[in-house]
């Protein structure tokens, strides 16, 4: 491998004045510096790379030595607590069947001494057997051996209730739980029932402090130890057996709670990690023991589990360490081949960057260092080439970038301007002229504006004193004869290179006094409109370049912006001041109309109305006259702005409607308008106005179709013309006076006709009540003689004269009937029919309703049916009058029913009656149900009809439910009958107010 920097041309020199040649040569310096860093960077990259690879496999491989470590612990541990669960399962067998044979034989078969000798004899073949009980089949106890005590032959004790006997009976053996003799030695009751029924039962106290030798015999580990739990939790055996004989409770451990949870629910055994009796931490196992309830456990310190995992971590940082300090070896041998080259490279490319575009580099590796070198040659070949028009490429983008800010920087003077003089036009136009003349590099400059037809100069820069006289406001007309009028016409961008030699311009004073040249005219545009031009001359024939016409467009796109803003500020501000004035115009009217709508007081109403009209006008005084027909004159009745002396003097003038202005304004029906008063020709009233310091004024007539109602006036103190606005704002009010003055008047109207109508009504209830007590009292006595001669008083009389006489009594009694309606009727106009409130069964009003037309459904062939609930209550009313309205609508079921039935039904639900009475007779239209309620109403109102009747029994009828705060009404469909039906309260206190 071999490395070398030189220079490959003559040109391979620094440049001078080059900007970048002292730093390039500082980045050379620093690479000896840095070459350190680079080289510790490949070394450690190197160190990691292997690094991580062997602690991946070693993390990789610790992993499954643990999963598979721990599987091999719980098999093994798991293994261990069956095993030995099963050893004292069998060790409880051995004592049960060694217990088995003394219950082979009946009480009956041997004496109690022999069964003594064979107790005796059990007891020392089992040495964990302590006491031996024979319970015969009746429960009593026979015989008790013992270790302990003394033996005891036939006591008699009763244990048939002993749940050591019942157990033992039921299912032939019997484990009792754990129980402590004096709290230290743990013993269990365990009994077995003979397969005879009169064998009998032994019963044997067994103590388990000999299961410590099955205990002590599981091995695990070498500090692991095995002990049983009762379901209790008390520890029964334990390789430390003073823990036994302490009873000790176990079932504060985790692992007991978990194991008495695991048999509870039927779950599998699993190893897990928790801290043992004498609180260090271990790894434990569990079995049940059966058919006992105890659970085996099985524990391993977690420092004696874990240790071949320690040491196998161990071996694997020894592996760890040795690959490091190989990998740190290795790398710095790689790292030395790689830095070398790329150190060449590096200070290769901070010479050329320092200017020295002939620096070449030259590597001999053989790889893709090399290929790189290369690469850097041609790049610095390149460079070379290029660096000679580069310069020259700088000065041109310097200038264009010079020139570009130089427009920006007008531009943004003049959006700063528009922003914060948007409403000064003229400000906004001046910095636009004079900025765009000198970004375009012309000697003057103006700007026009559209006004009517031609276009003004509202804006120029650096003309001369006479030609600026000249030109500035002047109105230049569409046309080829100027600048502006040409751009105008065509609608589009003006550029003359020499206006000398235009024969179409005709402005000779530009050249003359201004010595303008070149002419440049941009049009301003709003909506395809010329609103304006921009014109730029130069006294010398210089043509502008495109870029500059792009300028001067865009310095008419702002001016165009600054004049819309202008004129839509004018047009904001007069629709301002008009929706001002609307509101208030509008909220005055409103006022008025709510004036005019809430009350009827006419002079409240025309106040406010003279009072918003003189405000909205802008005038000082008013007043609203309304005119009085019988005096032919104009009463004043509402003023405004008008002193207490000026309103009684006017009021004592007493215009009449020939005055003069009032005349004039009702003959033209229309506002007359008087400008000034003092040309006016003299009159009383007019001299009253004169003094009170008013000049002119305006009359609006209040005009009703042709009818005059009165007249608005309103005055000022100075002299003038009202304005349109005013007088139709004033004619609006007009118009509301009118509305008002007739409301008065239809009030009044209103009042005396009601009062009218009240007296009449007064005097015609009064008439009918006079009338009908006048015409029943004879006829009363016509219909009692009659009766007295048809019952034969005076003697037998023809049968022919009887006719006419019973003739005489119907037709008296049905006048009498009529009587009765109209003097009810009357008595309900004049307010003063009265109900008669007691207590009332409605199943005999039925009743007696039945028995009055019961004759006369008779005469006509049809049926009456009754229906009356049984429970009706007892009802408080006016019963005269309900059973009035009853009589009434069968009467008339009867009566329009020329064949089938009528049926009453009464029923009570609510405490509401409810009386229906329902015909087969023809039937009533939708249109008459609702009129038949009504006074002199019926159904058939033709002269032939064939029903009689004045139509006001209906009419009482209703008045009379009202009364009692009930209510009627029919329903029925033509040719199917017809239903009538009320309903009232069942107790009425008090009657209803009546109307």
């Amino acid at each position: 491998m071999s490395i070398s920097l030189h220079p490959d041309t003559p040109r391979g020199r620094t440049l001078a004045g080059s900007p970048v040649a002292s730093a390039g040569l500082g980045a050379v310096s620093s690479g000896a510096r840095n070459r350190s860093g680079l080289f510790i960077k490949y070394v450690a990259l190197f160190v990691a790379v292997v690094g991580v690879a062997l602690l991946a496999n070693g993390s990789f491989e610790v992993f499954f030595y643990y999963r598979e470590h721990k599987a091999s612990l719980i098999q093994i541990q798991h293994e261990q607590a069956v095993a030995a669960a099963a050893k004292i399962s069998q060790f409880t067998k051995e004592i049960e069947s060694q217990l088995g044979w003394t219950t082979q034989l009946p009480w009956s078969a041997g004496s109690i001494e022999q069964r003594r000798f064979d107790a005796l004899r059990l007891l020392r073949q089992v040495p964990a057997i302590t006491e031996l009980a024979q319970v015969d089949s009746a429960g009593k106890e026979r015989l008790r051996v013992s270790r302990l005590a003394m033996d005891v032959l036939d006591s008699g004790l009763d244990l048939s209730k002993e749940p050591k006997l019942t157990e033992a009976v039921a299912h032939k053996v019997y484990y009792g739980p754990v129980y402590f003799r004096r709290e230290s030695e743990p013993y269990m009751t365990l009994a077995v029932a003979g397969t005879r029924k009169d064998a009998g039962v032994s019963i044997a106290e067994v103590n388990l402090k000999l299961i410590w030798d099955v205990v002590s015999q599981i091995k695990v580990g070498e500090h692991g130890r095995a002990y049983v739990v009762a379901a209790q939790g008390r520890l029964i055996a334990h390789p430390d057996i003073s823990l036994v004989l302490r009873n000790t409770v176990m079932s504060q451990l985790a692992q007991v709670q978990a194991a008495q949870a695991e048999q509870a629910g039927g779950t599998a055994d699993e190893l897990q990690g928790a801290r043992n009796i004498q609180g260090q931490e271990v790894l434990t196992a569990s079995a049940p023991i059966f058919p006992l309830g105890w659970t085996m456990f099985v524990e391993l310190p977690v420092e004696e589990a874990y240790a071949p995992l320690y040491t196998a971590l161990q071996r694997l940082a020894i592996v760890l360490l040795a690959a490091s300090m190989f990998a740190v070896l290795a790398g710095i041998l790689l790292a030395r081949r790689m830095v070398g080259p790329i150190q060449a490279l590096r200070a290769g490319a901070a010479r050329i960057g320092a200017g020295d575009l002939g620096q070449r580099i030259s590597i001999k590796t053989g790889d893709e260092l090399e290929g790189l070198a290369d690469q850097f040659n041609e790049m610095g070949a390149r460079l070379q080439e290029s660096y000679a028009d580069l310069e020259n490429k700088v000065e041109q983008r310097t200038a264009e970038l010079r020139e570009s800010l130089q427009q920006q920087t007008a531009t943004a003077e003049v959006l700063k301007v528009i922003s914060r003089s948007a409403f000064d036009l003229q400000t906004v136009l001046d910095t636009l002229v004079e900025s765009v003349a000198r970004l375009c590099e012309a000697d003057s400059a103006l700007i026009s504006s559209l006004e009517g037809e031609a276009y003004r100069v509202v804006a120029t820069f650096s003309f001369a004193r006479e030609y600026n006289a000249l030109i500035r406001g002047r109105v230049l007309p569409v046309g080829r004869g100027s600048m502006t009028g040409r751009v105008a016409s065509e609608g589009q961008v003006v550029h003359i290179a020499d206006i000398a030699s235009d024969e179409e311009y005709s402005i000779t004073e530009a050249v003359t006094l201004e010595k303008t040249h070149t002419m440049l005219g941009v049009p301003l545009l709003r909506e395809g409109v010329v609103v304006g031009t921009i014109n730029l001359g130069r006294q010398r024939v210089q043509p502008f370049t495109d870029r500059q016409i792009e300028l001067v467009r865009t310095f008419a796109d702002q001016a165009v912006i600054a004049i819309e803003n202008v004129r839509l500020l004018d047009e904001l501000q007069a629709r301002t001041e008009e929706l001002g004035r609307s509101v208030q115009e509008l909220k005055a009217l409103g006022d008025v109309t709510q004036a005019v709508n809430s009350t009827l007081d006419l002079e409240t109403v025309l106040a406010t109305i003279v009072a918003n009209a003189v405000q909205l006008s802008g005038t000082d005084a008013g007043a609203i006259y309304v005119f009085d027909e019988a005096q032919q004159q104009f009463r004043l009745s509402a003023t405004y702005g008008m002193d207490e002396a000026l309103i009684a003097a006017i009021r004592d003038q007493r215009i009449g409607a020939g005055e003069r202005l009032m005349q004039q304004a009702v003959s033209v029906r229309g506002p007359l308008q008087v400008p000034d008063l003092r040309q006016e020709p003299s009159s009383p009233a007019l001299e009253l106005i004169l003094r009170a310091g008013y000049r002119s004024l305006l009359v609006v007539p209040l005009l009703s179709r042709d009818t005059v109602v009165g007249a608005l006036v309103v005055r000022r103190r100075d002299t003038g013309t009202f304005a349109a606005g005013k007088i139709d704002l004033l004619q609006t009010f007009a118009a509301q006076s009118v509305l008002a003055i007739q409301n008065a008047r239809l009030f009044h109207e209103i009042e005396d006709k009601s009062r009218q109508l009240e007296i009449a009504s007064k005097h015609k209830s009064q008439f009918l009540a006079n009338m009908s007590h006048e015409l029943r009292t004879p006829l009363n006595a016509i219909l009692g003689y009659t009766e007295l001669i048809l019952d034969n008083i005076y003697g037998d009389m023809p049968d022919k004269m009887r006719a006419v006489l019973e003739r005489v009594q119907s037709n008296g009694k049905h006048l009498l009937g009529l009587i009765n309606d109209v003097l009810d009727l009357s008595k309900i106009e004049a307010g003063q029919l009265t109900l008669s409130l007691t207590d009332y069964s409605l199943r005999d009003i039925v009743h007696a309703v039945v028995v009055a037309v019961e004759s006369l459904a008779t005469e006509k062939d049809l049926a009456l049916n009754v229906e009356v609930a049984p429970d009706l209550p007892i009802g408080r009313g006016d019963e005269r009058r309900l059973a009035q309205v009853l009589l009434n609508l069968v009467g008339n079921a009867i009566k329009f029913t020329d064949r089938g039935s009528v049926s009453i039904k009464a029923s009570a639900a609510d405490g509401t009656f409810t009386v229906a009475v329902r015909d087969t007779g023809p039937g009533i239209s939708a249109d008459h149900q609702v009129k038949i309620f009504e006074e002199f109403a019926q159904a058939d109102t033709s002269s032939t009809r064939k029903k009689g009747g004045t139509g006001l029994g209906l009419s009482i009828a209703k008045r009379i439910i009202e009364l009692h705060h009930g209510r009627i009404w029919v329903e029925s469909v033509l040719g199917e009958g017809a239903t009538f039906s009320f309903t009232v309260p069942v107790r009425v206190e008090r009657q209803a107010r009546q109307p």
